[in-house]
């Protein structure tokens, strides 16, 4: 396999997400960077290109000119596809422009600003020769799948019960009123949608719920609120689900609980046994059965960072480890088109593709849906 070109559309100076994009996509050699439209002030892209070693006519002062240019080359030299690590709102236009010039498209999640704009996305992915992917990042993480690998061949039972939190604490102050610039706009409804900690980590949860257990979530019934006064959007969930066989359970997200860096967990119960994995533990996986006896599937622990190049606060090695796995199956699903079906893509864990999107997308309408109405809803169009 050659080495892909990669070009990215946002991660400016000061992003988190663009650098994670960039270092765990090239991390193997497998891809190198060529090409950016960084932010939408050129003069930031242009800092951030050259900070970055890249040729000046090829550090774009939008995703439209990067765009259109980079079609424009010849094949042996333009970008072979793109990284989408803009706020929410921009997603769908960028990924519609790239997709339609023919490159292949990984995009950071939510997959769009509302259910209306992923709907005619993954419409315009059905009829796209490039493949479309997502980061939702924890899909890469060996141990989930290795849970999904267990739920699938029946060794937990029927599954009875499901529980999954996911508690940060980085909003519980009003600080996009002090201009902090992540959350200026992740809690700006016109820059995020409708949904703010119910987008931002709340698909997380919702994704890796239905990933694992190999589910959907039939119905719901959601509290969805803005607890931290003066904030436009929400920042608290606490959400009671169905699941398609029956099961019950909970799924619960915050981004005001005070003092938490990053406490992600997932608990999963069979008639035959018990599953737990912790964030603050990725490493382990707990198997739980009725004698309250349990086995711990282990790796090995992490100690630093995969990367000096990235800071993520509250995330272990394994989340940079997650985003190269999720760009390792990019890859060879690049690789693999004309031979492999979609479905072959679908199957492979480690690839998000554009249907999570857009259930990710329907679970958040559906959310706010059910709070606004104070009643179960079901997850369907």
């Amino acid at each position: 396999m050659s080495t892909l070109k990669m070009g990215i559309i946002g991660g400016g100076p000061g992003s988190m997400i663009g650098d994670i994009h960039r270092i765990t996509a090239t991390a193997t050699g497998k891809a190198k960077l060529v090409c950016g439209a960084f932010s939408s002030d050129p003069q930031k892209s242009a800092e951030k290109g050259k900070s970055l070693g890249l040729s000046e006519d090829r550090i774009y002062d939008s995703f439209e000119e990067m765009i259109m240019k980079e079609a424009n080359l010849p094949e042996d030299e333009r970008m072979d596809f793109v990284a989408v690590t803009t706020p929410n709102y921009l997603h769908a236009e960028i990924c519609t422009l790239a997709l339609n010039a023919g490159f292949h498209v990984m995009c950071d999640k939510p997959l769009s600003f509302d259910l209306e704009e992923a709907l005619a996305l993954q419409k315009v992915v059905s009829q796209s020769a490039g493949i479309f992917a997502m980061t939702y990042t924890y899909r890469g993480y060996p141990l989930l799948k290795k849970a999904a690998g267990l739920i699938a061949n029946k060794q937990l039972g029927e599954i009875r019960k499901v529980r999954v939190d996911y508690s940060q604490g980085w909003l519980s102050q009003l600080i996009e009123k002090e201009g902090h610039k992540q959350a200026l706009w992740r809690t700006d409804p016109k820059k995020s949608g409708n949904g703010g900690t119910i987008a931002d980590i709340g698909t997380h949860a919702f994704n890796l719920l239905e990933s694992v257990t190999g589910m959907k979530v039939d119905s719901l019934c959601a509290d969805v609120s803005a607890l931290v006064k003066g904030r436009a959007i929400d920042d608290d969930a606490n959400i009671l689900v169905k699941m398609e066989n029956g099961a019950k359970g909970t799924l619960s997200v915050s981004q005001i609980s005070t003092g938490e860096d990053n406490d992600f967990s997932l608990h999963i119960y069979g008639d035959k046994a018990g599953l737990v994995w912790r964030h603050t533990i990725p490493y382990q996986l707990h198997i739980k059965y009725p004698d309250f006896t349990e086995d711990i599937i282990q790796l090995e622990e992490k100690n630093e960072e995969t990367t000096s190049e990235v800071n993520i606060p509250g995330h272990s090695p394994y989340f940079t480890e997650g985003f190269q796995n999720i760009y390792n199956a990019f890859f060879q699903a690049i690789e693999s088109k004309g031979q492999a079906t979609e479905e072959t893509f679908a199957n492979t864990f480690s690839l998000p593709l554009i249907e999570d999107g857009v259930r990710g997308m329907l679970f958040i309408d559906k959310a706010i849906e059910s709070s606004d109405k104070q009643a179960w809803v079901k997850l369907d169009f």
